[in-house]
């Protein structure tokens, strides 16, 4: 046979000093944790400690290995999928006992084999943990993951990241940048998932809105929010020193939904300065909010046509400006921007993920790769400061910054 022999993957030798530094920093923050007194710390700790042993778990396989895992991972996306619409996590007891497959494959109404099949792959990535029974049989319990899989939020999400989004990037992700180049989609009417589901001039949520039980699926995934973190990003931002404007009004929920996130700023501080306001379209009010009547006016509002109405409030974004490219950002700021002028006091605050400029962690930077598909954007600090100075307005500071989630960004009108 003629030509070059083609080389494998270089050898695995990953150099000691490294190895010992990692192990270093994972004692150390094993101590830490030891230590720590407060959630923040432990939380702070473990996130340092997850850090330095993803670094070691990477630098010590070898590299046919990260490929295989690189290149098949979505199927574990795959089997998380079958095991929602099986009933598998909601098959296993949420005690610690182990099922056995053939009386899981019994509960799910499935194949044994298939069962085992699906289970096999969700122990080897500890989502569940796989164990012998007392008869010596091959069984299956729960983690503290699996359990978090059978709550209504945890199943509608993984449904939607599934089925309208997963997929979106199957369809788009080669041929849509071969068509309209390698570069940021700036048209939100004209994404990859607009290009996936093969239309034009529609953006995710029109393709959602002609596709009811897929849009069913979204506004149920939104309800994660609640759960993931929403109590560690309001107290954040201390929401009781707000002042209120001249109506009394101190602070506007913009594009809230059904106001989930505005109960929980309730919740948690009770004795703010004046009254609260939910604002989103009129079609979205009129199908139902959980703040309690009488005490959260609601305002039918697009703010991307409109000027805020509201005049010298506090302005609170939760999830919005992520879902869409800049320039539409900036119509959002432009319409805002009057109600703010003249009221010192005035604050826009945006609640959404801010990446660190350098060194994100994985779930962070994977998030931005899943807002490309709708031409969103997750932001790190230089890009939030970027894109507010161009719409006039100035951060004065990002506050939960560490924070797993979404951290606050508090800005003012730069006049």
């Amino acid at each position: 046979m003629s030509g070059a022999a083609s080389s494998g993957p270089p050898p695995l030798e990953p150099p000691f000093p490294v190895l010992s530094s990692l192990s270093t920093a994972i004692q150390a923050s094993i101590s830490q944790y030891e230590k720590a007194n407060t959630p923040s710390e432990k939380a702070q700790t473990l996130q340092e400690l997850q850090t330095a042993s993803t670094k070691l778990s990477r630098l010590t396989a070898p590299i046919h290995q990260q490929f295989i895992e690189l290149n098949f991972r979505p199927n574990v996306n795959v089997a998380v999928r079958i095991a929602v619409e099986m009933g598998l996590f909601g098959a296993l007891p949420l005690s610690d006992e182990p099922l056995v497959v053939a009386e899981l494959a019994k509960k799910t109404n499935a194949e044994e084999e298939f069962v085992l099949r699906i289970s096999r792959v969700l122990g080897a990535f500890d989502i569940l943990q796989e164990s012998d029974s007392s008869s010596g049989l091959l069984a299956y319990s729960h983690t503290p993951l699996s359990r978090f899989l059978t709550t209504p939020p945890a199943q509608a999400s993984t449904r939607h990241l599934f089925d309208n989004m997963l997929q979106g990037h199957v369809l788009s992700a080669g041929k849509y940048y071969l068509k309209h180049g390698f570069k940021n989609p700036e048209d939100a009417k004209n994404s990859p998932f607009t290009f996936a589901h093969s239309t034009h001039d529609a953006s995710v949520f029109d393709i959602l809105e002609t596709m009811p039980e897929r849009m069913a699926i979204f506004n149920s995934a939104m309800t994660i929010t609640a759960v993931l973190g929403l109590n560690e990003v309001v107290t954040s931002y201390p929401f009781d020193h707000l002042e209120a404007n001249a109506e009394g009004l101190v602070l506007v929920d913009v594009g809230g939904g059904k106001g989930h996130v505005i109960n929980e700023i309730r919740s948690v501080y009770p004795h703010m300065k004046g009254r609260i306001v939910l604002e989103d379209m009129k079609v979205v009010l009129e199908g139902g909010t959980v703040v309690p009547e009488g005490e959260v006016a609601l305002q039918p509002y697009d703010f991307f046509k409109e000027q805020q109405p509201i005049k010298g409030a506090n302005y609170f974004f939760k999830s919005i400006f992520h879902d869409w490219p800049d320039s539409y950002c900036l119509q959002i700021l432009s319409n805002l921007a009057p109600a703010m002028r003249g009221y010192s006091h005035s604050r826009l605050l945006i609640c959404d993920l801010v990446l660190p400029d350098r060194n994100p962690d994985v779930g962070k930077a994977l998030r931005d790769i899943h807002m490309l598909l709708i031409a969103g954007k997750e932001r790190n600090v230089g890009q939030w400061h970027r894109l507010l100075g161009q719409g006039g307005f100035r951060i004065l500071k990002i506050h939960g910054i560490n924070n797993a989630n979404s951290s606050i960004i508090e800005a003012v009108l730069d006049e």
